[in-house]
């Protein structure tokens, strides 16, 4: 096994003989103008696999020298596999292909190096859908989740809860490729459901249902145009934003509320404990994002609470039902 460093890669291959090295694709430089599925397994002279620079060859440990497959068998392997396509420089590379021809297993410390970067990026995917008219209780896979759904005896909040379920089903598995079935769920001691494999927050009004999914603490509630401001805002609004409050006039006073009692969920989600008493949260003390939308016809005030503003991704129109 031979690899060459070209700028912050490197480049594999099985080296047979000066005139025969293969190789999952010429080097990166020399095929820039390639698509990867038309990538495929080749042979070059070593000069052309160089590419002017420094030449590296394995040494191999102990256990690696027992483990790594005869050297006829490697040449065989790799000989068998020209023409080969399928290349993706995360899951199948040179180093992959490298790796095989030699220990007959796939390895490839340059991808597993970019897997733990991505892991570690910050994502605040929010996903907005519509919904569901018609609902299939049986399709709730989490047992515990369908029984508070099934027991819920208003129709319309029982659609709006297996609604706001399916769609983080589909949320978990677009944005980290989980499956609902198999990730860690439970709810804390207030009565939140969260889990140890990510972060998430679900909210319904009306027609709209809306998930924020992360690696890190999210908050997020969704609110159709309301008239009850003037009734509540006492239990709502601290000293200052009453004040603020009647400084408006009508048009903006409920745009002002919405803004509010949005904020103050999803912060309130994103803590995810103690007991909701919006009047004593201060908005100015947290990070948080609102986002108008219009779901069924109907404009919705969406708040997300979250320490990684700058990465908020928005998917609307979600179709989650299959």
């Amino acid at each position: 096994m031979i690899r060459v460093k070209l700028k912050s890669v490197y480049h594999y291959g099985v080296f047979v003989s000066d005139d025969e090295v293969i190789q999952f694709g010429l080097a990166p430089n020399m095929r820039q103008a390639v698509k990867d599925s038309d990538v495929e397994v080749c042979v070059s002279d070593i000069e052309t696999f160089i590419q002017g620079s420094m030449l590296e060859v394995a040494v191999l440990d102990k256990k690696e020298k027992k483990t790594r497959i005869p050297a006829f068998l490697s040449v065989k392997k790799a000989r068998e596999r020209l023409g080969e396509k399928g290349y993706n420089i995360l899951y199948n590379n040179c180093e992959h292909f490298a790796y095989e021809c030699i220990f007959g297993a796939k390895k490839c410390t340059q991808a597993d190096d970019v897997r733990a970067m991505f892991r570690n990026l910050p994502i605040v995917d929010v996903y907005v859908g519509e919904v569901a008219e018609k609902i299939a209780l049986k399709e709730i896979a989490f047992k515990s989740r369908l029984e508070e759904i099934s027991a819920c005896k208003n129709e319309r909040v029982q659609k709006q809860k297996y609604s706001a379920w399916k769609l983080l089903e589909f949320a978990l598995n677009r944005s980290f490729g989980l499956s609902i079935k198999k990730i860690n769920l439970e709810k804390n001691s207030f009565g939140k459901w969260i889990s140890s494999d990510c972060f998430f927050s679900i909210s319904h009004s009306d027609k709209a249902v809306v998930v924020a999914v992360s690696r890190g603490e999210v908050g997020v509630d969704v609110e159709c145009d309301t008239d009850k401001a003037e009734k509540i805002k006492d239990k709502v609004f601290t000293a200052l934003e009453r004040e603020e409050y009647e400084q408006l006039d009508e048009g903006q006073k409920k745009r002002y509320f919405l803004e509010k009692w949005t904020q103050k969920e999803s912060i309130f989600k994103k803590k995810g404990e103690g007991v909701f008493r919006p009047n004593e949260i201060e908005t100015r003390d947290y990070k948080t994002s609102r986002k108008s939308i219009t779901v069924g016809g109907k404009e919705y005030l969406v708040s997300v609470a979250t320490d990684a503003l700058e990465r908020i991704r928005w998917y609307q129109d979600v179709n989650y039902i299959k």
